[in-house]
């Protein structure tokens, strides 16, 4: 396993290490006995390997000290607290905990044919390790890796941790976050028995708020705020080169703001996800950003989850401050896909909305089988991949509304729309 010093974000299963919080009026029965912190991991350990690995797994065969060197190395988080003085309540860090244990608990990564939770994961990779640099004497390392899957590399299995770790970390911030409210922090602070075991102190901020003048109205636009693992909160901003004839000025950077009305459009266009859809698109746009489009007048960040273009951020240069005006869905009138949708179908805005396309709950449920001639259109006008959309919480509602779609495709038909059935 790499060096522990190094690992930024460790966000895995909450076991009680070290001392226990007293209980009044315990039951002799109920007092917590040395070495059952063991026998828990051991048993939760086995039910992972199992399932990975199936029921013959030899997990027996490993010796005490070697299960102790596996919960030893098995990262554990213990609950919240707030850093410092920060602006963060009781309520907020019972949301933190209950947060961490379910994105903990979700089994979204996918190994060969299984599905996996980070917790099961950690443990797959420690217990490669651990065959491969602690157990003794050949005969019992070669029974051990006796399993199919044998092959499995257990850096490679980091690597895919620490991605994931990653994503729920800035999952777990963003879900917390709201630029127009408060903006959260979440540090690990290592402690504990255990030399994985690290306690989660989290910090909030209050917004940077503007008002500026546009089109001779007053808006309030928001500074936007990126999730980080320190106490001091992260800025998002744009290299001026990717702006073009929109900036002429001397600076190298260009702070982000946002207006309200961007924040609302983006909740409900990305719907289905809540809140969370316009944080984590946020958050992970903007530290990657490679271009921008110009396009009548703006520039245009595009949004993709999943690797797939469900819209884009309309921008304009303000004050010297890339301020984003609104969200508009891929399917609006005003968008590249959106006007030449537009122009082959001769479908307006009014249109877009009653039949609901300008949102990503809709699309989702376009299905290849039942409307083949939809998605072809779709694809036609550069609108690609709507049904490869891997989004966990859409996985789970994802269903067919077949007379939808029938009417909407019926609809087209008859606007003599003749290159759907082509």
């Amino acid at each position: 396993m790499p060096d522990h010093q190094s690992v930024q974000f460790v966000l895995f299963e909450n076991y009680t290490m070290g001392k226990t919080k007293k209980t009044k009026h315990r039951s002799k029965g109920n007092v917590k006995k040395p070495g059952n912190a063991l026998s828990i991991f051991e048993k939760r350990m086995e039910i992972a390997l199992r399932k990975i690995l199936g029921n013959d797994v030899p997990v027996h065969l490993l010796n005490k000290r070697e299960r102790e060197r596996m919960q030893m190395m098995v990262q554990h988080v213990r609950a919240p607290r707030r850093y410092g003085n920060s602006i963060v309540s009781r309520a907020e860090l019972k949301k933190v905990h209950l947060l961490f244990q379910r994105l903990l608990r979700e089994e979204n990564i996918a190994l060969e044919d299984k599905m996996l939770s980070l917790f099961e994961l950690n443990v797959f990779a420690v217990y490669l390790f651990v065959i491969q640099n602690i157990v003794e004497g050949e005969q019992r390392k070669k029974k051990l890796c006796e399993f199919p899957g044998s092959e499995y590399d257990c850096e490679s299995l980091e690597d895919l941790f620490r991605a994931h770790n990653l994503a729920l970390h800035v999952k777990l911030i963003s879900a917390l976050t709201d630029v127009s409210q408060k903006i959260f922090c979440i540090t690990l602070k290592r402690e504990g028995a255990c030399i994985s075991d690290y306690t989660p102190e989290v910090s909030a901020f209050l917004p940077i708020v503007k008002s500026i003048s546009i089109n001779g109205f007053k808006r309030s636009i928001y500074k936007v705020g990126l999730p980080s693992n320190t106490n001091v909160h992260k800025w998002a901003k744009v290299d001026v080169s990717l702006l073009g004839n929109h900036y002429r000025g001397e600076k190298k950077e260009l702070d982000v703001y946002i207006q309200a009305h961007a924040l609302k459009r983006m909740e409900e266009r990305l719907d289905g996800m809540g809140a969370l859809s316009r944080n984590f698109m946020l958050a992970i746009t903007f530290p990657h950003l490679k271009f921008l489009e110009p396009y009548k007048g703006y520039l245009l960040i595009p949004i993709e989850p999943g690797d797939v273009r469900v819209g884009y951020l309309f921008c304009n240069v303000i004050n010297e401050m890339l301020v984003i005006r609104t969200f508009l869905f891929i399917t609006h009138s005003a968008t590249p896909e959106g006007d030449r949708l537009k122009e082959l179908t001769g479908l307006n805005r009014s249109d877009i909305s009653y039949w609901k396309i300008d949102r990503l709950s809709t699309l989702f449920k376009i299905d290849e089988e039942h409307w083949p001639e939809l998605l072809r259109l779709f694809e036609l006008v550069g609108i690609k991949n709507i049904q490869n959309i891997n989004i966990e919480i859409f996985n789970k509602n994802k269903g067919n509304e077949v007379g939808e779609f029938d009417s909407f495709v019926g609809c087209l038909n008859e606007m003599k729309v003749n290159f759907l059935d082509s």
